[in-house]
């Protein structure tokens, strides 16, 4: 009783703390870090609310700044890989019988999907401060994303492993039909018009210094 009247009563900052736990502690490979979310809608629904927040933002700075169409598909592509990820994972949990526990482990993966971000950009900060040379080096640049990308796949297996409590193989397989859904998506966006080739736009010329 007092345990759920404490959860109840959770502050934000409370909630916030608890989930920065439970983020940093998954992305060291610490499975204890899945109990710091919680296994309801409301969870997943606070866990959407920065991506939406985010699109949301995206989308009136393109209203304000006037209609652009490769601007336009690339948050409606933000928007349908993000839903993607949430419904391929919950067909493959319902598969495998673990529905039950799905929205904590979807809760978990959106908000650990945040750490591969934030460390590269400390990493490329690092990097300017230390070698402000190879902080503009194309090569430079490309080992960091491989290596961020690395750890996200790494990161996205092990939260399907912990959340859904499955082996390590169904976690593969669903890192790999998450990953080639989302790839779809952007191979149709790029086939289709107005041709918006996410891959272009990240390899795309460096600033000059």
């Amino acid at each position: 009783m007092n345990s759920g009247s404490s959860k109840q009563n959770e502050t934000p900052a409370a909630a916030a703390a608890r989930i920065m736990r439970g983020v940093m502690q998954l992305g060291r490979g610490d499975k204890q870090g899945i109990d710091a979310f919680r296994n309801t809608p409301e969870a997943l629904l606070a866990a959407i609310a920065p991506s939406a927040a985010l699109f949301i933002v995206l989308a009136l700075s393109e209203f304000v700044q006037g209609y652009n169409a490769v601007e336009i598909t690339k948050i409606l592509i933000l928007v349908t890989a993000l839903l993607t990820r949430l419904v391929v994972s919950q067909l493959m949990a319902r598969f495998w019988s673990r529905e039950a526990v799905w929205p904590r482990y979807a809760t978990a993966l959106l908000w650990s999907s945040w750490l591969p971000m934030v460390l590269s950009l400390i990493v490329l900060c690092v990097m300017q401060i230390i070698m402000p040379g190879m902080a503009t080096s194309r090569s430079a640049l490309a080992g960091v994303m491989i290596g961020v990308e690395l750890y996200e796949l790494w990161l996205a297996w092990f939260v399907a492993r912990a959340g859904l409590e499955i082996t390590g193989g169904k976690a593969a397989l669903l890192v790999v039909l998450i990953n080639g859904a989302v790839a779809a998506l952007y191979l149709i966006a790029a086939l289709l018009p107005p041709h918006y080739n996410a891959l272009k736009e990240i390899m795309g010329p460096l600033p000059k210094p």
